[in-house]
């Protein structure tokens, strides 16, 4: 029964078209609700507005709490699909459409392994939530909000595309709009060498440079900071030098760099650009718990019953909202089905055994962890 239930949620949610901008996360949530209304599971919606919300589910009863976290909200398709990104078709072993990897296939898995604990009747001395959020590819607006009712709980699962390898740590990230400013003027007049544009230019190869300088910083699994231009804005009319260009940066961080630290290093290497302002726009903070913590050795250890191969923890090459649980002081790994190359691109799919071996995961995971029993 699991197994063909775990793929009819699969495929329900990716036909809901969920990408963000705009989200629509309320439509997924509605279904799952309907879904769980059948089993001895509670359940409560926290909207968030303009069809947007939050489904938390809990199975359980009292003892301890262990958090299975997802989000609704996949990218926007865009082009180059050979594949329908919004009908979840079945093919070769896989399921391809927008949100099979990215994380879809992890949602589905959870929920499929919560409703088989419901309907064998599995007594846990503790309690298994599902927290499923809205907007985590944008601002995370969901978690922050489900943050904010839930004070306390023991551990925590993000079910990102891991391959169900234990992920525990991830690189924070800064988004800042830099503006650069100087007077404009018209383009048939003899070239200025000091003019927004050729400033824009320099800070570009400044950034660009200061990826050298960032590689002294050394993390056990974490790749070095990085920093990247990945926006150019600067136009008033085609034959004037335009006064001021702005450009949107993606400054990946490392854990234990906080935001003062980042914007010192970014001030740093502008430092010889005569006019400019920066502003923030987005801020992540990098997340990480011990790979000696006992949560990441029982992950390990069911993991590696499950995939029937040695596991070792590693690194999410992503950002995700880890870290915001850990902030909470709720122990966090990453742990989901599919690969993180199948995020965000063209005839996204996730492996149909991946799912099944996910749903076995999280299945297990939860009932080692609240020592459950079978209802005789």
């Amino acid at each position: 029964m699991c197994k063909k239930l775990v793929f009819e949620i699969l495929e329900d949610l990716i036909r809901i078209n969920t990408s963000n901008p705009p989200g629509n996360e309320k439509t997924a949530v509605e279904y799952l609700y309907r879904l769980f209304l059948k089993y001895d599971i509670t359940m409560k919606i926290q909207d968030l507005g303009n069809n947007r919300a939050n489904l938390i589910a809990s199975y359980g009863g009292d003892g301890p709490e262990i958090i299975f976290c997802g989000h609704l909200d996949v990218v926007p398709a865009g082009e180059m699909w050979t594949m329908p990104p919004f009908e979840a078709e079945c093919k070769d072993g896989r399921i391809y459409g927008r949100g099979a990897a990215d994380m879809k296939g992890g949602i589905a898995a959870m929920c499929a392994a919560m409703i088989r604990l419901a309907e064998e009747k599995v007594i846990l001395q503790g309690k298994l939530t599902l927290a499923f959020v809205a907007d985590e590819e944008f601002c995370n607006l969901g978690m922050r909000r489900f943050l904010k009712d839930k004070k306390e709980a023991c551990l925590a699962v993000i079910g990102e595309p891991t391959e169900l390898q234990v992920a525990i740590a991830h690189r924070g990230v800064l988004r800042d709009y830099i503006d650069i400013i100087a007077p404009s003027y018209h383009a048939a007049l003899p070239g200025r060498k000091y003019n927004a544009v050729n400033y824009a230019a320099e800070a570009m190869i400044a950034i660009f440079q200061l990826n050298e300088k960032l590689k002294c910083y050394h993390h056990e699994i974490l790749p070095a900071p990085s920093i990247a231009v990945t926006k150019v804005e600067g136009y008033e009319c085609d034959n004037i030098v335009p006064g001021s260009v702005r450009l949107l940066t993606d400054f990946r961080i490392l854990p234990e760099m906080n935001f003062e630290e980042c914007r010192e290093i970014e001030e740093t290497a502008l430092s010889n650009i005569e006019e400019y302002e920066i502003k923030q726009h987005f801020f992540m903070p990098g997340g990480e718990i011990d790979k000696q913590h006992k949560f990441v050795k029982l992950c390990c250890e069911i993991g590696e019953k499950i995939l029937k191969k040695k596991q070792e923890p590693i690194a999410f090459d992503a950002s995700c909202e880890q870290c915001f649980l850990l902030e909470q002081g709720i122990p966090t790994v990453v742990c989901g089905p599919g690969s993180l190359k199948q995020a965000h691109v063209s005839d996204e799919y996730v492996e149909v055994e991946q799912i099944l071996l996910a749903e076995q995961f999280y299945y297990k995971l939860a009932k080692d962890f609240c020592r459950g029993r079978q209802d005789k």
